[in-house]
């Protein structure tokens, strides 16, 4: 996998390809030119991730600064199936669809947010729960491409009385998002200074899919998509799907015998392309 931060230049494979934005965080939505759109916070700064329909297919992304100070760049993973060894059909697979782009989350509240979401919603349905709630009751910002808005603070989500979670759609988050801000709130900015495995681990004591929660998160954040879970019900859903003449194990635990066996040393990239792979082929995110 290749990383790079923002500014760089337009990455493209060896067959010329522009790779595709992976919009599996629920804070991406589509707007009505077709482009994707995202608020990202860091350390005291918004920036507005913004990726553009390519002719020839693919994206290609820009980052405005919407507020803040001059903080880190964000930072963007590239994976390209043309690297990949091993499950030809697959393999296959994932080349036709080519290189695929991802955006790091900055901030581990969002993280967490985009990770609860994740376990418990289908996307479509987590992208809508996700925009009502910001729109309604986060932070707005203006950018070049209108007005947009990002989650609610952890602080905010510790205050909400029930019946605004249930006004909202999120009852069925409810407690796994209030854990997450309780989590956020007591680490501070002190996670930062966390290894991305000690994270994990602090992260994956939080009560009601702890252990999938946090490896979702890490995932997001340091582009390791290793931290994902070996048996991960996306994954295997996606290997079922691509390459069903393989006999692949339905049950979870033998699964992830084998798909740790054969991915190896690039179970990142594989695990990044089979997630890129559902999200894109799936209905646009909601306007």
């Amino acid at each position: 996998m290749t990383a790079w931060t923002v500014p760089a230049g337009e990455w493209r494979d060896r067959a010329g390809r522009r790779p595709s934005v992976m919009a599996d965080h629920p804070g991406w939505r589509l707007d009505g030119e077709g482009r994707l759109l995202r608020l990202l916070r860091s350390s005291g700064v918004v920036w507005l991730a913004v990726g553009v329909p390519a002719s020839g297919g693919g994206h290609t992304l820009a980052f405005h600064m919407v507020d803040g100070d001059r903080g880190a760049d964000p930072v963007v993973d590239v994976a390209d199936p043309a690297m990949l060894d091993g499950a030809p059909g697959l393999r296959e697979a994932l080349l036709a669809a080519g290189p695929v782009a991802r955006v790091r989350t900055c901030d581990l509240w969002d993280a967490l947010v985009g990770a609860v979401f994740r376990c418990t919603t289908p996307l479509e349905c987590a992208r809508t729960l996700y925009r009502d709630a910001a729109v309604g009751l986060g932070a707005g910002y203006d950018t070049p491409m209108g007005r947009e808005w990002v989650f609610p603070s952890p602080g905010q989500i510790l205050a909400l009385p029930e019946e605004v979670f249930d006004a909202y759609g999120l009852r069925r988050v409810r407690d796994r998002l209030r854990s997450a801000a309780s989590v956020v709130r007591a680490m501070r900015s002190g996670w930062r200074h966390l290894s991305w495995n000690v994270l994990y681990s602090c992260l994956a004591q939080m009560p009601r899919d702890g252990p999938q929660i946090a490896g979702a998160a890490v995932a997001d954040l340091s582009g390791d998509y290793r931290f994902v879970v070996s048996s991960d019900f996306l994954v295997r859903k996606q290997v079922h799907a691509l390459d069903p003449g393989a006999s692949w194990p339905e049950n979870a635990l033998r699964f992830s015998f084998r798909w740790q066996a054969m991915t190896g040393m690039q179970r990142s990239d594989w695990t990044l392309l089979l997630l890129a792979h559902g999200i894109r082929h799936a209905p646009n995110p909601v306007p």
